[in-house]
């Protein structure tokens, strides 16, 4: 088989593997050492394939794509700077456990460590944060039956658990494609079938060290990588949970965001309908907002950045035992919370590939998938005396709830000024089924702070595994291409400005996403922070204004665009556009100084109205 040939059917063995592993969507970014892969994945049976021009854009698709779908998207890009660009996406799928597969082409081995143009040290690029990676040979006939195998054990460890990033370093050498375009277009449409005998594998399988880099050799035993069935784990977990549950009188369950939101949502408000207990629940936790099941009402707390500020609060209403599930909580009052209760004990129930307890405050940990087990545990627990939280207790957590939510929405519908106020507008303009996609920075703490909890239907994503505003554009693009709902998008002004470049995948018709910019002219957070005070370095180096027009940017995309003059406005212009189809951008002037004088008088309003309840007034005493 001549060279240019070769290649083409070493790339087709990779891409046939993986679209009988279950890949259905790939994202090519253009470039000329990767002919072979591209070539390979165009129009393949099974497999979508979508092009972008940017490979930082194409890792956030598909960041978005497996944050959404729960399986990878394959991004195939060229060799050099092309993999450098992915590594923000990469940080965030290994952080947030988000299945993705990079096919990076590559120059042949011999051109490393010299002057061969557009040649880098590719192998090892993104350190640790791979579930697995392979440095494959270069294509040779007696390779291809096994180079199929390296494939399908990308994909395995893709899906994990725990899911994340992995990576195949493909070196191909030149001539990259076949000698006439007519033998590859005799090609197109056909399936490959599977490789006869599934010969030896190409790469090894990572050991206990997560990342470990795997080269040429013989396959392993096939130990180490979790099939994902827990068992024995869910078992023994809910075991202890359910021993810490028969100590406590005051449990109260803490969901922080989640990397699967649709499975650990429903158990989580299962478990509180069933006990009783209460549960704080972060918006990227899947519990805030997903619709009532059949287990009965949930105790839903979402007004804890609020109230949990007022001095007593957090005494009186201390739990004696604390189950967290999740990552650290959005908000960080609640955060400073956990660390004040160090009377009782805490509990972390996760899967995840790192721990979740920073502040090094749990007493047990438990590596289980947090729905299970509270799903076995409710079960199990539904009318078992001495499970069930004091009564009085837990109601006290539902009245400061209440009065502190009467407070927080007085006025707040027509608070123009108030950033919140819009969140909470396009959480009430979407429709049922809906995915909302929310930007880190201010955005996901305003959908915390004035997202009042009801079963709404809705699905909240974020990336909060580094909590960056880099990508959210093509997230929420990856988003859509996942599913067939509505999706809209959350975000700031500069997460706008920062993927602009991720616009131009909006042109393909089968994405729909109605992207509301709240436009502060520069980094808004920064106002609420100390630093606002230290001028002359920081209104230029820390809020950043830009003066910018982002309807400019829109039309260039193609994409429709209209102004908000208030949360009423914004509402209507959301639940339009999500009927409707297609791209928007919908954009909210603010002012960085105005919101936050309206947060602080939000604030205030919540401290009358729970003025005394640290020192044991009911709520709402001491409103006036």
């Amino acid at each position: 088989m001549k060279a240019g040939a070769l290649n083409l059917e070493w790339a087709r063995r990779i891409v046939s593997a993986l679209v009988e592993s279950g890949l259905e969507e790939a994202g090519v970014a253009p470039g000329s050492r990767s002919a072979p892969l591209v070539l390979a994945t165009a129009d393949f049976p099974g497999l979508r394939v979508r092009v972008h021009l940017d490979e930082r854009s194409a890792g956030f698709f598909a960041l978005g794509y497996g944050r959404r779908a729960r399986r990878p998207a394959a991004v195939v890009t060229t060799s050099g700077t092309a993999v450098a660009n992915l590594l923000p996406s990469v940080v965030e799928a290994s952080a947030s456990d988000v299945p993705v597969i990079l096919l990076t082409a590559d120059r042949p081995r011999e051109l490393r460590g010299a002057d061969a143009n557009q040649t880098i040290d590719q192998v090892g690029i993104f350190g640790p944060r791979l579930r697995w990676e392979a440095d494959l040979p270069a294509a040779s006939e007696a390779g291809l039956a096994a180079v199929g195998e390296a494939a399908r054990t990308a994909f395995a460890y893709a899906t994990g658990p725990p899911a994340g990033p992995v990576h195949l370093n493909i070196p191909f050498d030149k001539p990259l494609e076949p000698e006439s375009a007519a033998s590859w277009r005799r090609g197109l449409g056909r399936r490959n079938g599977r490789e006869g005998r599934r010969g030896q594998a190409l790469g090894r399988k990572a050991g206990p060290r997560r990342g470990r880099r795997a080269r040429d050799g013989p396959a392993t035993d096939g130990g180490g990588l979790d099939s994902g069935r827990f068992g024995d784990a869910v078992e023994a977990a809910a075991k202890l949970v359910k021993g810490e549950l028969a100590q406590a009188r005051r449990p109260a369950l803490v969901a922080g965001p989640s990397s699967d939101p649709d499975s650990e949502g429903p158990a989580l408000r299962a478990f509180s309908a069933r006990l009783g207990v209460p549960l704080l629940a972060d918006p990227l936790s899947g519990a805030r907002f997903a619709a009532d099941g059949a287990g009965g009402e949930p105790r839903l707390i979402g007004a804890y950045d609020h109230f949990l500020r007022v001095p007593g609060v957090p005494e009186r209403l201390a739990p004696d035992l604390v189950l967290r599930t999740g990552r650290t909580p959005t908000s960080a009052v609640l955060e400073g919370a956990l660390a004040g209760w160090t009377a009782g004990r805490q509990v972390v129930i996760d899967a995840g590939s790192r721990p979740k307890d920073h502040q090094r405050l749990a007493d047990a940990c438990a590596r289980a998938p947090a729905g299970d087990v509270l799903d076995l545990v409710g079960r199990a627990a539904r009318g078992t005396a001495g499970l069930a939280p004091d009564e009085g207790w837990a109601r006290e957590w539902s009245e400061a709830e209440a009065a502190a939510w009467d407070a927080v929405e007085d006025g707040l519908v027509a608070d123009a000024a108030n950033e919140g106020a819009y969140a909470a507008a396009v959480l009430g303009a979407l429709p049922a089924g809906a995915t909302l996609f929310v930007s880190s920075s201010m955005p996901v703490r305003d959908v915390d702070a004035f997202g009042r909890p009801a079963p709404l239907g809705i699905r909240v994503l974020g990336n909060r595994g580094a909590s960056g505003i880099d990508g959210i554009v093509s997230s929420a693009l990856g988003c859509a291409a996942a599913g067939r709902e509505p999706v809209a998008c959350l975000l700031g002004d500069l997460a706008l400005y920062h993927d602009l470049n991720g616009l131009l995948a909006a042109r393909d018709p089968e994405l729909s996403v109605v992207f509301v910019v709240i436009d502060n002219d520069g980094g808004g957070i920064f106002h609420m922070l100390p630093v606002r005070e230290f001028e002359p370095a920081f209104t230029p180096c820390f809020a950043t204004p830009h003066g910018l027009d982002f309807r400019h940017a829109a039309r260039l995309h193609g994409v429709a665009f209209a102004d908000a003059d208030g949360p009423g406005a914004l509402a209507d212009l959301v639940s339009g556009a999500a009927a409707r189809g297609g791209t928007h951008v919908v954009r909210v002037r603010t002012g960085a100084d105005a919101n936050r004088r309206r947060h602080e008088a939000v604030r205030r309003r919540v401290a009358r109205a729970l003025e005394g309840f640290g020192e044991g007034a009911r709520p709402g005493a001491g409103r006036g």
